[in-house]
């Protein structure tokens, strides 16, 4: 089954607004007082990345880990299905086995429900997982380095995706895990280092970062992320959320062009409220819900960029956040394009604002004792 190509699944767009925003930045300095809070049990602190995307904010809050708890063996794990962004979190993690010797770290092209145990749904794929142990030798970056390069053609042959067939959305064509970890550190990490026949875990920590479209009703929202984290959180543990507000001035520039555009039907009050009435009682005594947040990310861009003339690299940047963030099908991006009409639109709300910001929700989940 063939859909429209949707914005959100454009790599280069993606990697520009990653580039171009302090978003990831903003969101770890949100994360990082919630890893102070955390007082990890044996045998290690356990975080789960539901999306790693490039892998800037997972670097991020490792970095944190080892500040609040630099002797604490620490377990990541996360899911990405895009081989290319699995090669780019790659890149960035030699220095993090550097930092933090007794690290394990885990990826997984697995759903949302499928991750934290790391097993398909699927018996007949189940039947077929790629399970990767990689030792890094040596105590350098360059030879951690040089050792995760050399995974390339396991991803190539690996990571591959199809589309399903109800659906026709991309999903993996073979599960696949990779577990790394330092061959000097495997006595220690014994405990902690996943299995094929001992892979489940809980976790302390669970991001979520903009997880789903945002156009999909709070129930969807639920069944397919949101339920199978808080099934994953440890005692004590938190599902930290984060997803596209609107109310912005990115979000200004699209009702200015598509004045019935409503990009964010459900969002932290709507999924809240689904949960509290469609889970278990049972479930929802075991559950503390915190007061979400707004947090406000922005266009990065110089001064003289924006006063006396706005450059047409601003421009062309601030309308690729505001297409990003609101998630526009890719289709009608490209008939906008067409009458360059937005650039005059872009324009003037920058100027308005002496530059481009958006508004993020951040909510968390707590388990209970």
């Amino acid at each position: 089954m063939k859909k429209n190509f949707r914005f959100f699944d454009n790599r280069q767009k993606y990697l520009l607004f990653v580039t171009t925003t302090n978003e990831k930045n903003v969101i770890a300095d949100n994360i990082h007082p919630h890893i102070k809070k955390i007082k990890p049990t044996k045998p290690a602190l356990k975080i789960f990345d539901a999306g790693m995307g490039d892998g800037s904010l997972l670097m991020n809050v490792m970095r944190q880990s080892h500040q609040e708890h630099p002797n604490i063996p620490l377990l990541i794990s996360t899911k990405e299905i895009s081989m290319e962004d699995v090669r780019l979190g790659l890149e960035k993690l030699p220095d993090r086995f550097v930092e933090h010797k007794n690290t394990v770290f885990i990826i997984s092209n697995l759903h949302y429900a499928e991750a934290a145990d790391l097993q398909s749904k699927n018996l007949t794929k189940q039947k077929k997982i790629n399970w990767k142990h990689v030792k890094l030798k040596g105590n350098s970056s360059i030879d951690f380095a040089n050792q995760l390069r050399a995974l390339n053609p396991f991803l190539e042959k690996n990571w591959q995706i199809e589309r399903a067939a109800k659906t026709g959305n991309p999903t993996y064509k073979t599960p696949s895990v990779l577990v790394i970890y330092r061959d000097d550190q495997e006595f220690v990490l014994n405990d902690i280092i996943p299995r094929k026949s001992n892979s489940s875990n809980k976790f302390d920590l669970i991001i979520a970062s903009q997880p789903y479209r945002s156009r999909i009703s709070a129930e969807k929202k639920v069944k397919y992320v949101i339920n199978p984290m808080i099934k994953a959180l440890a005692l004590k543990g938190k599902l930290i959320i984060i997803h596209a507000a609107g109310k912005d001035p990115a979000n200004q520039i699209i009702k200015k062009i598509w004045p019935t555009e409503n990009p964010f039907p459900a969002l932290t009050n709507e999924i809240t409220k689904y949960l509290k009435l469609n889970l278990p009682k049972e479930k929802l005594k075991k559950l503390i819900f915190l007061k979400k947040q707004i947090i406000r990310c922005k266009l990065r861009a110089l001064p003289n960029e924006i006063q006396g003339g706005i450059a047409t690299s601003v421009i062309f940047s601030a309308w690729n956040v505001a297409i990003y963030v609101n998630q526009i099908d890719e289709l009608k991006v490209l008939q906008s394009e067409k009458s360059q009409n937005y650039q005059k639109i872009v324009s003037e709300i920058v100027n308005k604002n002496n530059g481009l910001y958006f508004n993020n929700e951040i909510f968390v989940i707590q388990r209970k004792n």
